[in-house]
């Protein structure tokens, strides 16, 4: 088998003993650019992958093939917004996020709000219309077969494929990149199964239209399956749920300490958006904490990493004016296991932390983040924050009715939406006053953990292919 993918894709595959799985059951070759085999990040890797690969082999990925991917990605995106509530959503936040537009920006307050910020929209509109023109109908057919032979010509990974003639290649994806197209298609000319293995839960879904599509797309579970299946025109059966590789199988935990830990989830790259509902939730736990001294809460504040000056300013801010809410220190440290600039260990030490805060919570509040994902498969329940009462572009109630990996949200056992304080101060009372688990629900509908681990779910599917190949020649 071959494994195509970045480096940056690898953490949780190497994390979670991915690869060392996949070794007791076939022989695993890694290819990855060139240029990531010469960082310092890789060296720490390739000492844990050391007896988990057969060979680790480079390949040429210029910045024409890079750049044609990314371009295809987003002029796709424009091409297809109309097939998809998540292509619209994403195209609509590239203009108007941020801004404290309404989320019915076409209404008379809406128009007055783009007007009011129409320097900021203009210069926007500047930088996506190379996208919005590569996207229109008249120019997308032959646009899109130019820059697909950029990449072919410009990405080595069809002659490395070819060389190590493989049962099958598992794709690695965060986005449609010039590697993945370069994947499926080099495969495809040489009949090899390809297997397009999205890294979050959400990537398959919200990110872009496939250009090419796999043999094999694996998503998180059965609800996005039929989103995808309808976005990127691939029969139901092609489309398989394997879950997400940071839940394996024994997750589930069902005690935790006498202290309430509330973890805060801030997924927005401007965290500013999230204060009505850190607000509430300060209130609301300093006037429980106030009417009953045997509610002892730990209130802890992970917003989205980011380096943005505006989020900076506003969380030291946020945390002068309250006494309740703490922030995450790896967060105030900037070294988060979704930083890119940390090591290889040090993103190993950070994860652990995280899953030992959510190990050790009694509830969740989290905007459309994984860490749902990472809760719910611990047991922990999960309210997501979506006030609908002045809603803007960016907020969560209109990202969570916006991306279509979000729906399943509404029917998953343990995750609640609050679509205002109310409802959001019931849920808290709540489990603040009897905190408890809901165990996952691992129907398929929303997959968590089963009795096989990630990885042999994703072998599962290798030997499907590979078992369809077969009988196809013959």
């Amino acid at each position: 088998m071959v494994v195509a993918g970045n480096l940056s894709h690898l953490d949780q595959f190497v994390i979670h003993g991915f690869f060392k799985e996949l070794s007791e059951s076939a022989t695993v070759y890694l290819t990855l650019p060139e240029e990531d085999l010469a960082t310092e990040r890789w060296a720490e890797v390739a000492k844990i992958l050391e007896d988990s690969i057969t060979e680790v082999i480079p390949y040429k990925y210029h910045s024409v093939a890079r750049r044609s991917g990314s371009q295809i990605g987003e002029a796709s995106t424009f091409r297809f917004r109309k097939s998809s509530s998540g292509y619209s959503t994403r195209l609509r936040n590239k203009f108007l996020i941020g801004l404290g537009i309404p989320v019915n920006w076409k209404s008379r307050l809406g128009l007055s709000e783009v007007w009011k910020n129409r320097g900021e929209v203009v210069r926007r509109t500047i930088k996506e219309l190379p996208s919005v023109v590569r996207g229109m109908r008249i120019f997308f057919w032959l646009w899109s077969r130019v820059a697909l032979k950029k990449i072919l010509k410009n990405c080595q990974l069809p002659r490395v494929i070819s060389e190590v003639s493989p049962d099958a290649t598992l794709i690695l994806m965060q986005r449609q990149a010039g590697f993945v197209v370069a994947a499926i298609e080099g495969s495809a000319s040489l009949g090899i199964p390809s297997l397009l293995l999205p890294i979050k839960w959400d990537n398959a879904s919200s990110k872009s239209p496939l250009i090419k599509t796999p043999s094999r797309m694996l998503v998180y579970n059965m609800q996005v399956g039929a989103v995808c299946s309808r976005l990127h025109r691939m029969p139901r059966k092609s489309i398989v749920p394997v879950g997400s590789v940071e839940i394996g199988k024994g997750k589930f935990a069902k005690n935790f300490g006498q202290v309430r830990n509330v973890v805060l989830i801030g997924s927005t790259a401007d965290a500013a958006s999230s204060e009505p509902w850190l607000d509430s939730v300060s209130a609301i736990v300093e006037r429980l904490e106030s009417e009953d001294p045997e509610i002892r809460t730990n209130l802890v504040w992970r917003p989205y990493p980011t380096a943005e000056k505006k989020s900076l300013a506003f969380m030291e801010h946020f945390l002068e004016k309250q006494n309740v809410i703490v922030i995450d220190e790896d967060i105030k440290l900037g070294v988060s296991h979704r930083s890119k600039q940390s090591t290889f260990s040090n993103v190993v030490s950070a994860y652990l932390r995280y899953c030992n805060l959510l190990d050790n919570s009694s509830l969740v509040i989290s905007e459309g983040t994984s860490a749902i994902v990472d809760s719910r498969a611990r047991g922990v329940p999960v309210v997501v924050p979506a006030f609908k009462k002045d809603a803007v572009i960016g907020s969560q109630w209109y990202l969570v009715n916006g991306f279509e990996h979000s729906q399943g949200l509404k029917t998953t056992t343990g995750v609640f939406i609050a679509e205002d304080e109310q409802e959001l101060e019931r849920l808290l009372v709540d489990f603040l006053k009897n905190p408890r688990r809901i165990p996952p629900d691992n129907s398929g509908e929303n997959i968590f953990v089963d009795e096989r681990s990630y990885a042999q779910r994703v072998l599962d599917v290798v030997d499907d292919v590979i078992a369809e190949k077969l009988a196809k020649a013959s």
